[in-house]
């Protein structure tokens, strides 16, 4: 079974890999060295807030974009070539092929976060007073809500068309991060319907923002190791509910070949 899994993640990995899925960390290299001559007249503190900034909050729309994009059409792509049908028929069970689907891809991100985190913290050596060790820990973080978006995607891959899965994502990731907000807000309206319907929100939903301590971690905190185990803990629960969910519906799912 786990030799199964990994087949199915390192095939996925190569996949995305001859996709040239990587382009787009040339595109965040980029976008962190226009930011830096750009910044340039700026003092040194105002230009290494700005560019550890947009450098954590382009890693999270790069990764984002993986994630939708690749992940979205991830089963149907290979349900229109037939190769799924070859796949399943040899002793690989369907939960099996979407966890190695799931694995892959996250192998995926973690090649990419590993690049750009590269990327990112040489760029902030270049600026003088900028570098630290503390943006680790917002590394971890965008990892975690990124795999927490995988399975999110993994799930919706397998019950509709592409199209709707990354539409779908992209509504989940939205609503996540303000899902709090959406609560505090049903809570304030008279209408027991709305703030029911608030509440449902609140816990059918992933609450991204704990994930999100970029502005914190921008000025100057560090993020407690607490944080970051209950982070872990928060995301693979989450992850394992969809993917367990995700597995429920790809196994009752009809494959034409």
């Amino acid at each position: 079974m786990t030799g199964n899994i990994l087949t199915l993640a390192a095939s996925t990995f190569l996949e995305t890999v001859r996709d040239r899925i990587f382009y787009l960390v040339a595109v965040f290299g980029f976008i962190m060295l226009a930011s830096t001559a750009i910044l340039s007249p700026l003092t040194v503190g105002a230009q290494a807030k700005i560019m550890a900034d947009v450098g954590l909050a382009s890693m999270v729309v790069f990764g984002l974009l993986v994630v939708v994009f690749v992940g979205s059409s991830m089963v149907r792509k290979e349900l229109d070539k037939g190769t799924i049908v070859t796949i399943l028929s040899k002793p690989v069970g369907r939960r099996e092929y979407l966890i190695g689907k799931f694995l892959g891809l996250n192998l995926t991100l973690v090649s990419m976060l590993a690049v750009m985190g590269l990327v990112f913290l040489l760029m902030l050596f270049l600026a003088p007073g900028s570098f630290s060790l503390r943006f680790l820990g917002a590394f971890y973080l965008t990892f975690l809500e990124l795999t927490l978006i995988n399975a999110v995607v993994v799930l919706f891959s397998t019950s509709v068309s592409p199209v709707l899965a990354a539409v779908f994502t992209l509504g989940v990731f939205a609503v996540g991060h303000l899902s709090q907000s959406i609560r505090d807000f049903g809570q304030l309206q008279s209408s027991v319907f709305q703030r029911q319907m608030s509440e449902l929100v609140y816990y059918l939903t992933p609450n991204l923002e704990v994930f999100n301590l970029r502005g914190a971690v921008v000025h100057g905190a560090a993020v407690s190791g607490q944080h970051l185990f209950m982070a872990t803990v928060y995301c693979v629960a989450w992850t394992v509910l969809r993917l367990v969910i995700a597995g429920s519906i790809f196994s009752r799912k009809e494959l034409r070949g």
